[in-house]
């Protein structure tokens, strides 16, 4: 009868949370935790399994409870103990247990009756740290506390709840925002300066071993670069939405429609903005994963029912009215993964922003219809197995035509608060980009990213902003246009019609940039993180050299 009482309870603070659903096990909460997700990657790497398993990132409890027969890895280990509880093949525990310690870590709630699994835990973060822009510097401290919950019930419903509210207690908002993307990404913190800044990610979710369908707010991934990715990247701002994820044997289906964020010129927020995207991938052989990929954004109106289809195809829907044709911004991707050798794996991927046959190689105005980015990048594993010291070596070449992800109406750019979905760089541009990771244990590691970036801004006047002349296709008209918009700026999507659109055309400026992760759990439940950055870009709008350093201690999760 207790445990009665006890599943109907949180019944009730799940219908208040507005989680109540027919929906099984959450995910892996990747934003406290990145070892599932470097687990999945080297098993692709070392050709444990097939490339496609990392193409969708985060993976869910259910999925890493069928891994802990695995008894030789460390990640699988160090996994089983930090979700304890929350494992569909855990222990149950004697009722509602409260501040125990459990698989060595201290859990501040924890229920699992065969039934219900619960686990609720705080946190408290401090972060003291320093900017440079080589003529000042500003010391800064952050404080962040959250609480955590996640579970189950019975196999196929999950939930996962965290919310978190931090204070900035020293330093210039903007300047801490260079060094993290992360704040760079709230707008409370950046445009409105605000000494409290507040986060959350929630879900419910329902899973079996071929279907996965997620309702909410949690950071996501698409693609096989272990750098950033195209279609939808891992550190991107959070969207709102719905997911569909079929992974059925050698075939991988994957659907979102989500709620975005951004601003016009004028600084006023988009009205209900939509973005949604499709994915179908296939391994046709264990080495070998192929992934095609079609994405909307579209603005102004209510839910589009045309784009909610999950079988639909975006380019054609949006070609279907005058209204879809002239405001939504179709795109399309195909990104595929090869393993030469255990050990070595070779990505790639294409994005067609728009397409014109008859005027492909056209250089003029009239070939500004082709808008294309790519991505050709190498994978290198080091160690032995899942069970000692690892090291994994990357290098990619990445590079986006002018105007690419944006789009001529402006407010279709593919953003969320005025960031991309996708890849973090401007179009106009090409980088190359190295990263090295060691694992000293799961939790443990060092990670390195040294990426160098050309540039093609656009021409701004004395004020800042672009400069408009008279429109060149009609002389004497005193029609005027943004001329000065060379297609190096994803929100800027106008004029894009005005003159061939050349590759670096504009202000060019040229990047290099240098960032080192170290994060640690010294003991259980106990972490720390340091991160250090330096920044040189010479030429440009805006000439910077700018470095960083901060250390976060972290008690909880």
């Amino acid at each position: 009868m207790a445990s009665r009482r006890i599943v109907l309870v949180s019944f009730l603070v799940f219908w208040n949370f507005a989680v109540i659903s027919i929906l099984e096990a959450q995910n892996a909460d990747i934003s406290s935790e990145r070892v599932s997700m470097d687990q999945v990657l080297l098993r692709a790497v070392d050709g444990t399994t097939t490339p496609g398993k990392m193409a969708v990132w985060p993976q869910s409890i259910y999925t890493l409870s069928g891994d802990s027969l695995d008894t030789v890895s460390l990640f699988t280990k160090y996994l089983m103990e930090y979700y304890g509880p929350a494992y569909m093949n855990s222990a149950p525990t004697q009722g509602v247990e409260f501040a125990r310690t459990s698989n060595g870590r201290f859990r501040g709630l924890t229920l699992n009756d065969g039934v219900a699994r619960l686990q609720a835990d705080v946190s408290m973060m401090v972060r003291p740290g320093i900017t440079n822009n080589d003529s000042t510097s500003d010391f800064f401290l952050l404080a962040r506390p959250s609480f955590r919950m996640l579970g189950s019930f019975e196999k196929h419903f999950g939930y996962f709840l965290e919310l978190s509210n931090g204070m900035r207690f020293k330093g210039e908002s903007r300047r801490i925002a260079k060094a993290d993307p992360t704040l760079a990404r709230i707008t409370r913190f950046v445009s409105e300066d605000t000494t409290f800044f507040d986060q959350y990610v929630g879900y419910i979710q329902y899973q079996s071993d071929w279907l996965r369908i997620r309702f909410g707010r949690e950071a996501l991934q698409y693609g096989f670069s272990p750098i950033d990715n195209f279609v939808h990247s891992i550190d991107a701002p959070l969207l709102d939405g719905l997911l569909i994820d079929i992974p059925y044997k050698s075939f991988r289906f994957t659907t979102t429609h989500s709620s975005a964020n951004g601003t016009d010129t004028t600084g006023k927020a988009v009205p209900t903005k939509y973005i949604a995207t499709h994915r179908i991938a296939f391994d046709p052989a264990s080495w070998l994963s192929i992934g095609v990929n079609d994405m909307i954004v579209y603005w102004g109106r209510g839910l589009d029912l045309a784009y909610l289809n999950p079988l639909a195809f975006y380019t054609s829907a949006g070609l279907g009215t005058a209204e879809r044709n002239a405001n939504d911004n179709s795109l399309l991707a195909i990104d595929a993964a090869v393993r030469p050798m255990n050990g070595t794996m070779a990505y790639g991927s294409l994005v067609v922003d728009d397409l014109s046959f008859s005027t492909l190689g056209d250089t003029s105005a009239a070939g500004n219809n082709n808008k294309f980015a790519f991505q050709i990048g190498v994978t290198q594993s080091f160690g032995n197995g899942e069970a000692g010291l690892r090291s994994l070596a990357s290098v990619e070449y990445v590079r986006m035509d002018p105007f690419a992800f944006s789009h001529r109406s402006i407010n279709a750019s593919y953003t969320n608060f005025d960031a991309p979905v996708g890849y973090d760089m401007q179009p106009n541009s090409d980088r190359i980009a190295l990263q090295w990771r060691t694992w000293f244990k799961p939790q443990t590691f060092i990670r390195i990213d040294v990426d160098f970036t050309r540039h093609g801004e656009n021409l701004l006047d004395s004020n800042g902003k672009i400069v408009m002349g008279e429109d060149p296709r009609f002389p004497g008209s005193g029609s005027m246009v943004a001329i000065g918009n060379v297609g190096g700026d994803i929100l800027r999507g106008d004029a894009d019609d005005l003159q061939g659109n050349r590759f670096l055309r504009g202000n060019v400026s040229y990047q290099q940039r240098i960032r080192v992760w170290f994060s640690a759990e010294w003991i259980p439940n106990v972490f720390t993180d340091v991160r250090l950055g330096y920044t040189n870009k010479n030429g440009g709008n805006s000439p910077l050299a700018f470095w960083y350093g901060s250390i976060e201690a972290r008690i909880g999760y």
